[in-house]
């Protein structure tokens, strides 16, 4: 038995952490049963991608709630997205508990000669997902089971689960509600602050007429297709991939020209035409990489999020102009105003910039 933790002040504590044990069990086994209450949409994209990138490796996950509260665009787009790869390449299924609601975290591990363990807690699918730059919000509490005598309780659960309790994905769509997206990816964060309305005001009341409009390019291999790149293969071979909300724009030198005092290889604050703050950075050859400062897919979120929303973007597609047409817009405008602000953990002053990307097509 082993306690794993989130390990987080003000309760630090020096147990391993759920990701650190999940991803040395995962890399040694060759059959993974999840049970699982909820999932998020990036969790079951980037559980997809690290099958694809380290085989031989089967997968089995029951989804518990699904059925029963329904599931957001973006989480039964990816859904379908894991379901398609599983069935196609036969490399185990998905399933949706119908005889009622699943909400129990449980994992069980399978590896050469049939050994077992077992991971049951308060993890749910979303904490498979490295986090860069940012703790999570929840405190998260986990057990890892090496007991043999639980480990069986725990296999004949998943397999009465699987077996009994749950019915195939693919024949139960038509009845699972799809619930419109809120692009709520930013609320919970550490490192973004979501304003008030007046808050937004003053900085619409403050804007210069000093603005940089930036193309937001779809080719295969741009960083806003980075989730389809190869992942990060560590020394001993095993591959993480790229997070599906990974974003960096790269800025032409044209565009940084056509305006005024482009904040080259600088950290800056940003608030959103939606109403978020966090902090902003440029870095490389004449600051060309735009990203949000400590985590790319803070920026990620808010495009893809938005696009999503939208429906102009299915979670797990390739982004093409003609999600950009759907969106009805392919660039953002950064533009600078005439305040700064302590924003910086340091209390250095950094100047702020309004970022905008609303959509034409639908209110958002």
């Amino acid at each position: 038995m082993q306690l794993l933790t989130s390990n987080f002040a003000p309760l630090n504590l020096p147990n391993q952490t759920f990701i650190s044990k999940w991803e040395s069990l995962f890399q040694n086994s060759e059959l993974i049963k999840i049970g699982v209450g909820y999932a998020s949409n990036d969790s079951l994209l980037y559980l997809r991608k690290l099958l694809e990138f380290n085989q031989p490796k089967k997968l089995d996950l029951c989804l518990g709630m699904a059925f029963f509260e329904g599931l957001s665009r973006s989480q039964f787009d990816a859904t379908q997205n894991l379901n398609r790869f599983l069935l196609e390449n036969e490399l185990g299924q998905l399933k949706v508990a119908r005889a009622f609601p699943f909400h129990g975290k449980v994992q069980s591990f399978i590896g050469a000669k049939n050994l077992k363990t077992c991971l049951i807690g308060s993890s749910n699918l979303s904490n498979i997902v490295p986090v860069v730059g940012v703790q999570r919000r929840n405190y998260e509490v986990d057990l890892e089971v090496t007991s043999l005598e639980i480990i069986e309780n725990i296999d004949s659960l998943l397999d009465q689960l699987f077996s009994d309790s749950s019915v195939a994905f693919e024949s139960i769509i038509s009845q699972i509600k799809v619930n419109n997206n809120n692009n709520t990816l930013l609320a919970s964060r550490s490192d973004v602050n979501q304003v008030d309305e007046s808050t937004l005001e003053n900085v619409l009341s403050n804007l210069t007429k000093n603005s940089f409009e930036i193309p937001l390019k779809d080719a295969p291999k741009s960083n806003l297709n980075a989730f389809f790149g190869e992942g990060r293969k560590g020394k001993q071979g095993f591959v993480k991939p790229r997070h599906w909300y990974e974003v960096e724009i790269i800025v032409d030198l044209a565009v940084q020209k056509s305006g005024k005092n482009y904040p080259t290889n600088s950290d800056f604050v940003v608030y959103t035409d939606d109403g978020y703050q966090f902090i902003m950075r440029t870095s490389g050859d004449n600051g060309k990489n735009l990203r949000s400062r400590d985590d790319l897919t803070i920026l990620g979120r808010w495009v893809k999020g938005r696009m999503e929303m939208n429906g102009a973007l299915h979670s797990g597609e390739l982004i093409t102009m003609e999600n950009f047409r759907k969106y009805g817009r392919d660039s953002i405008s950064l533009t600078q105003t005439n305040l700064s602000e302590k924003f910086d953990e340091q209390g250095i002053k950094l100047d702020v910039w309004y970022l905008d990307f609303k959509s034409p097509v639908r209110n958002q």
